[in-house]
């Protein structure tokens, strides 16, 4: 379940389709790299509980979004994650998630996924360091999310976005929060399912330094 993506109910009696569950999202990272993502996905009608650290930039943003961005102001590491989420979703399952939380511990990142009921996507977004070569010989080939180990993947349904960086005549650069954003929902609409990179992770040589 692997590509690059590079710079570049119940039915009623008649038999008829239940109405789909309406968009929600959980986005942690919202205040930051995920900050474009949560305009994006509550512009095009989605309900978004924004997580971060940061509770005056969070009443910012529901306010810049009518209140289609619901704060929820925590530390992701702080006890009671599970509970702060089940009561976030009580009245309206979470549909999907975009996950940017590279410091969270591996518990914190299952709990996080598991949020999200089975079938329906949770992307997480990877660093560039997780794609590290070994060696010499592991920079000279190709390179793709299917070589990260199992337990990358904290569920069956999570799929991975693997942040790189962009080269150009002047430098490489990092990918700005717009860029990982557009990403990121890229992978959470995609059909089948896919994991990707975004940008570059080869040559290593070529990883910006800052």
């Amino acid at each position: 379940m692997d590509s690059n993506d590079s710079d570049d109910d119940n039915n009623d009696y008649d038999g008829a389709e239940a109405p789909r569950a309406a968009p929600h999202l959980l986005v942690v990272g919202a205040t930051g790299a995920l900050l474009p993502a949560v305009r994006t996905a509550t512009a095009r009608g989605d309900a978004v509980t924004a997580m971060a650290r940061n509770a005056t930039a969070l009443r910012d943003l529901e306010r810049g979004t009518g209140g289609a961005a619901r704060p929820l102001a925590r530390d992701f590491e702080a006890p009671g994650l599970r509970e702060a989420l089940s009561r976030a979703a009580r009245d309206s399952p979470f549909t999907g998630a975009l996950l940017y939380c590279p410091l969270a511990s591996p518990a914190t990142v299952r709990a996080l996924t598991e949020a999200v009921p089975p079938g329906r996507p949770a992307v997480l977004l990877l660093t560039s360091a997780h794609a590290a070569p070994e060696d010499e010989d592991a920079d000279a080939g190709p390179w793709s999310p299917a070589l990260l180990p199992p337990r990358a993947r904290p569920t069956p349904d999570c799929r991975l976005l693997v942040l790189g960086w962009r080269t150009r005549p002047e430098g490489s650069r990092w990918h700005t929060a717009e860029e990982i954003s557009e990403a990121a929902l890229r992978v959470l609409d995609a059909a089948p399912p896919r994991d990707a990179v975004l940008g570059r992770v080869r040559p290593w040589s070529t990883r910006p330094s800052a």
